[in-house]
């Protein structure tokens, strides 16, 4: 007997395993090409919802396939990718907290049901809901809206996902006043973009930012509106295979200096609902107090990119050369992720908001890609497919459950209360109150 939730916007059937209920692939919203989102309602009936939720349309990443092991050409897409996963303990009494993940990949890879996110452990150790949200990526979802001008359709996509949470939540054994927010890298960047837009702050509780690139957002003008007159040129209408060679293409060309070559597809500041940049302090004066937040990074974020060019790890490995390399490494992951993100966390300090800050340093001098960008991510999700590639950093899928049951602790936690422990963490990370 497979497990039924029947909520306002339809019935859907998932499937169990030991612990756990998963109900995987629900449809949120439909979209036209470039057009904001518009909330999907099932007919009538009991629908069966055990697949993965297709990904939104992208093409492979180098990258990912060399940390998860993924090619995304291999994954069901949709261009139209509105669906959300909800996970949640085999046996629900009470409302829990409900943890919304947006997943990374720079705004143009990635999805929520990414073999890599194993939402299990901290599901059923934390006895918290996840619903893991797909959202339109690249240039459908980043670069430009119906009519031509500037637009991030992928950022509403977000917005009407934790307006389906809100509706429907509660038959899911969910506390619709309890959403957490939380994602990593481009989906903590996501979730700043929540948090900042017009008209969400009662979509949420509080939120989790974990390694946001910060520092590729700003002074980034000149290269969308350069990007937004390329797609211009291109039939709107045109194909998904030209859509992604038109991407591509993009990519190989861009001419950005500043950080901002590092996000090249993003939400843009000053279009709806995201405010001008002058105004991002008057934002947080309206929110801050209200939405508790906890924000972080990895000691070594920039390492991973690194990983694959044999040159870099060599340099690193001798001994006259790896302070040099480490200095390189740590200015750049400095300048992109951690102090953005530390000027952010006391930026929302100032306006009123109760901020934890937490820096992971988990086994960071073990090897070239230790303390990387998604090494907390290895840990929070207990590593079931990591140990198997370099990230896992040889521990075996054991080890790595393990050594992740101390920040998933944290994790619930503040979900569940808003607060966080202090101090050293378990070897994992440090963690202080900003006053």
């Amino acid at each position: 007997m497979r497990p039924r939730i029947s909520c306002p916007d339809g019935c859907f059937e998932g499937y169990e395993t030991e612990r756990a209920v998963h109900v995987r692939g629900i449809r949120y919203a439909v979209s036209r090409r470039y057009e904001p989102p518009v909330s999907y309602r099932y007919p009538e009936g009991v629908h069966l919802c055990v697949k993965s939720a297709p990904f939104a349309l992208q093409t492979n990443s180098k990258l990912e396939y060399y940390l998860t092991g993924l090619i995304n050409q291999n994954v069901r897409q949709e261009e139209s990718a509105q669906y959300l996963s909800v996970h949640m303990p085999k046996h629900r009494t009470e409302a829990l907290p409900v943890m919304v993940w947006f997943h990374g990949g720079g705004f143009r890879h990635g999805g929520c049901d990414s073999a890599f996110y194993d939402f299990e452990p901290l599901v059923t150790e934390q006895n918290v809901i996840v619903v893991g949200v797909n959202y339109r990526l690249g240039i459908a979802g980043f670069t430009r809206d119906g009519s031509g001008n500037l637009g991030h359709p992928g950022l509403l996509d977000a917005i009407e996902a934790l307006r389906w949470i809100q509706r429907n939540i509660a038959s899911f054994f969910g506390d619709p006043e309890n959403v957490v927010l939380f994602g990593q890298s481009a989906g903590a960047e996501l979730v700043r973009c929540i948090l900042l837009s017009e008209g969400t702050e009662e979509l949420y509780r509080r939120a989790i930012l974990q390694s946001d690139p910060i520092g590729a957002m700003e002074n980034r003008s000149q290269m969308d509106e350069e990007i937004l007159q390329k797609v211009n040129e291109v039939d709107p209408y045109c194909s998904t295979e030209q859509l992604n060679r038109l991407q591509t293409e993009i990519l190989s060309s861009i001419t950005e200096k500043g950080n901002g070559k590092y996000m090249v597809f993003a939400p843009h500041f000053g279009i709806w609902p995201l405010p001008e940049w002058k105004d991002v302090e008057a934002r947080l004066r309206s929110v801050a107090a209200s939405h508790e937040l906890l924000i972080g990074c990895t000691t070594r974020e920039v390492a991973v990119y690194g990983g694959q060019i044999p040159v870099l790890r060599s340099l690193d490995m001798f001994f006259l050369t790896r302070p040099v390399m480490e200095k390189i490494l740590h200015k750049l992951s400095d300048s992109v992720f951690c102090d953005p993100s530390a000027s952010f966390a006391e930026a929302y300090a100032e306006a009123g908001g109760k901020v934890y800050e937490y820096s992971f340093f988990w086994r960071q001098n073990e090897a070239f890609i230790a303390c990387g960008h998604m090494a907390d991510l290895v840990l929070l999700f207990g590593g079931s497919t990591a140990y198997r590639k370099e990230i896992g950093l040889g521990l075996s899928a054991k080890e790595l459950n393990e050594s992740g049951k101390p920040m998933r602790r944290i994790w619930g936690e503040f979900a569940r209360t808003g607060c966080a422990e202090c101090g050293e963490i378990s070897d994992v990370m440090t963690i202080r109150r900003l006053d």
